[in-house]
């Protein structure tokens, strides 16, 4: 899990609706807060939705309203450092 914190944006924060870091990994929850929300990015290397629907259900079970988008695709490339 990795939060990214409350950033500055200043005059331009009244226009920002989301906020979200894609990196890559095999299982990340990248997290991003704005003023009266935060953004979670739920990143799976596989089709396997369970750890989503898992995490889902805490948050269901703490009474803790959210919206989810559609699933995206990751098209990062493959890097290798030496």
């Amino acid at each position: 899990m990795s939060y990214v914190g409350k950033v500055d944006w200043g005059g331009m924060e009244q226009h920002i609706k989301d906020v979200y870091t894609i990196s890559d990994g095999d299982l990340i929850l990248e997290v991003n807060a704005l003023k009266d929300h935060f953004n979670i990015a739920f990143q799976l290397y596989n089709k396997d939705e369970r750890p989503l629907r898992l995490f889902l259900a805490v948050l269901d079970a703490e009474g803790i309203p959210y919206t989810m988008s559609e699933r995206l695709v990751r098209y990062l490339p493959k890097i290798q450092l030496p």
